[in-house]
């Protein structure tokens, strides 16, 4: 039987998946740079009018890849945003799990890629806040707030997410795709451990 007009292919969910995970593969290896649609064709194995297929147009397929990067973050998230028995415990877990990321060359590009195509095009950047910056933010707000210690204010609880966000993304940045460990290296155990340090002490009243 001929398939109804507009309807999907039986398959349309698993080769979708498929080629988001090419392009996001693509996209996040080598340089970050903006990729045409006709590039991510080719990394996908397939062809432009395909990619126009399944996600509409080159808009609709990054933002389809901050979706997905926003799903495989989930684990990630879940895990972090558990609290702690104390407020100085919680904050030196978000740092040590942060250093952990910033050795992932994968979590470094994800935010790189999002910024790059986000600043570039409104509406994905509107993605890549919703389903990837913001959601790392709230994860570190919701394990702080669940920790004894940690302050009653929703905003100064906000504020020292992103406090403690800024940093490692800066270095992240800075070391690992603008050259800086040739330039300025850092000790990343050190920094993480000072910026852990002073923020413990902000919020214990001994900085």
């Amino acid at each position: 039987m001929a398939r109804t007009p507009g309807a999907r292919n039986y398959n349309f969910d698993a080769k979708r998946a498929a080629l988001l995970e090419s392009v996001i593969d693509f996209s996040l290896s080598g340089e970050i740079r903006r990729p045409s649609l006709r590039q991510l064709a080719l990394a996908a194995d397939t062809s432009e009018p395909t990619l126009r297929h399944y996600f509409t147009d080159r808009k609709g397929l990054v933002i389809a890849m901050m979706e997905e990067l926003g799903e495989r973050a989930q684990p990630i998230w879940r895990q972090l945003e558990q609290p702690h028995d104390s407020i100085e415990e919680a904050v030196n877990a978000c740092f040590q799990h942060a250093l952990t990321r910033m050795g992932d060359d994968i979590f470094v590009r994800m935010h790189a890629f999002g910024m790059v195509e986000g600043m570039a095009e409104p509406d994905v950047g509107q993605a890549y806040l919703e389903h990837v910056l913001e959601p790392s933010l709230d994860c570190v707000c919701r394990k702080l707030a669940g920790t004894p210690g940690s302050p009653d204010n929703a905003e100064e609880i906000r504020t020292a997410a992103i406090a403690i966000f800024s940093p490692v993304i800066m270095m992240s940045l800075h070391q690992h795709l603008l050259g800086g460990r040739s330039v300025a290296p850092l000790d990343d155990q050190s920094t993480v451990q000072h910026l852990s340090n002073w923020l413990s002490g902000v919020f214990t009243g001994t900085a």
